[in-house]
Order: structure tokens, then C-alpha cells, then sequence
């Protein structure tokens, strides 16, 4: 399975083959379609699995159906730290570095000035944590009312924060008709009755851990009689300690 056979349009697959990746990961290979078809989604899967993707490439494709001049936002996405909004915003420009569309995220230390000027202009999707969002609903900088797409993130992660009653706060502010996409890395049934709350027939998916962490943490293994045997032999291999993207786990033999 390809990225080109989950319908996504030309100028997404170009962005994201572009960073090396040839082939959807499992979350994605089972939400795109869905998300693409307008539903929402219940979405169990682990930290490194590729939530991010999963949510984005679709909705960017989405909303690039509909680019005419607005100043409302369309998309907003809810998680759960400032460093999580960088993260989803630095990789939503990398899948959207080929369409005209308009991304803002509200984040701890930026200047308010900055985000009320950009608030005033054209604001395709709105990344934000519910504290720092009601922050600015509170001071009616914020209108949600014309949200098409609602996407949490690390809901998970939000619920043990105690956001609870602010994601039920935000969420009388959007409009009942919207597409909404949860994703935790749990499902815990605290997780699954919120969830069930706000989701209308939602397509429910869940990865393994299991099959992710085997993926992601491949840890070759070497074995030798006596540490001196590893430390002539294998610690002074610059090569082997310089292989990228690899953590090596030493084991001693006694």
C-alpha cells in the first residue's frame, strides 16, 4: 500500500514522499479513507505510530476543496502541551508546503499581539491547547462557530491534565454539524465515554502497541565474554556507534 492509493491529491503525496516516507503506517492506512469520507473517527494508537499524519493529510485535502477568503477559522486542533502544537504544526507544514492554506498555533511566550494580528486574517486550521484557546475565547478574540473540522489530539493526555470540563467548554462553542476525530494513545473507559459523547457513528480503529514499538525499536544486540572484548572490538567501531536512528543495547556474558 502506497500513499497514492489512499486517494490523497498530488500535491500531499508530493510533500510527504519528499520527507522519505513511501508507505502509510497503520493508523493511516485505516483513518485516511475515512476521514476523507467525511466521518468521524475513534482512533486507539500508540506514541510514534503516525496520529499526526493520519489526521492531517486528510484534512488538509479537505479543506483545500473549499479555498475561498474567509476569516473564520475551519479547523481547530486541541492537545495537550505547547511543545505538542509545535510538533503538529511543524509537520502540517511540511504536508501542506504545497497548497494555499493558513495555519496559526497559540503556544506559551508568543507574543499576544502577533496572534490576535494573525486571528484577524484568514485562519485555515488553529492548533492550540484548551487552556491557552479559552484564554483567548474568554477575551472574544476567538469565534468557533464555523468549525468544519474538530481534531483531539493526545486526548488521552488532555483528561489527565484536567481539561475536562475546559474540552466540554470549547465544545459547546462549535457547531453541532462538524466532522470531529479523536485520537489517544489509550482507551481507558473514562477515554471511550467522553468520546462517546461527542462522536456521532464514529469508525473505530486500533493499532497494537505492539506492532509499533517492534518497528520503532529494532536493538541489535552484541555479546561478548568479557567487557575488554567489547570495548576493543565493538566500542571503538566508530561505524557501529555512529549508525543513525539505531539504540544499540550491550550485553556482558559472565
Amino acid at each position: 500500500m502506497s500513499f497514492k492509493n489512499l486517494n490523497l491529491i498530488n500535491p500531499i503525496i508530493r510533500a510527504v514522499t519528499e520527507t522519505g516516507y513511501s508507505k502509510p503506517t497503520e493508523i493511516q492506512h485505516s483513518a485516511i479513507p475515512h476521514i476523507l469520507m467525511r466521518r468521524d473517527i475513534l482512533g486507539c494508537a500508540p506514541s510514534g505510530s503516525g496520529k499526526t499524519a493520519a489526521f492531517a493529510m486528510p484534512v488538509l485535502q479537505l479543506l483545500k476543496k473549499n479555498t475561498t477568503e474567509h476569516k473564520e477559522i475551519r479547523t481547530l486542533i486541541l492537545t495537550s502541551t505547547s511543545d505538542r502544537v509545535l510538533q503538529i504544526e511543524e509537520d502540517i507544514k511540511v504536508y501542506s508546503k504545497y497548497l494555499p492554506l493558513s495555519l496559526l498555533s497559540i503556544i506559551d511566550g508568543a507574543s499576544t499581539g502577533s496572534q490576535l494580528a494573525a486571528l484577524r486574517k484568514r485562519v485555515d486550521i488553529l492548533i492550540s491547547s484548551p487552556e491557552k484557546l479559552l484564554d483567548l475565547v474568554s477575551q472574544r478574540h476567538i469565534d468557533l462557530s464555523k468549525i468544519e473540522i474538530l481534531i483531539l489530539d493526545e486526548t488521552d493526555k488532555m483528561l489527565d491534565l484536567g481539561f475536562v470540563s475546559d474540552l466540554k467548554a470549547i465544545l459547546a462553542l462549535t457547531p453541532k454539524k462538524k466532522q470531529t476525530l479523536f485520537f489517544s494513545a489509550v482507551m481507558e473507559n473514562h477515554i471511550r465515554k467522553f468520546a462517546e459523547g461527542i462522536l456521532k457513528n464514529p469508525v473505530e480503529i486500533t493499532v497494537s502497541p505492539k506492532q509499533s514499538i517492534d518497528q520503532a525499536n529494532e536493538q541489535p544486540v552484541y555479546f561478548g565474554e568479557k567487557k575488554t572484548d567489547l570495548t576493543n572490538d565493538t566500542i571503538q567501531d566508530l561505524s557501529i556507534l555512529s549508525t543513525p536512528k539505531q539504540n544499540k543495547t550491550f550485553q556482558y556474558i559472565n
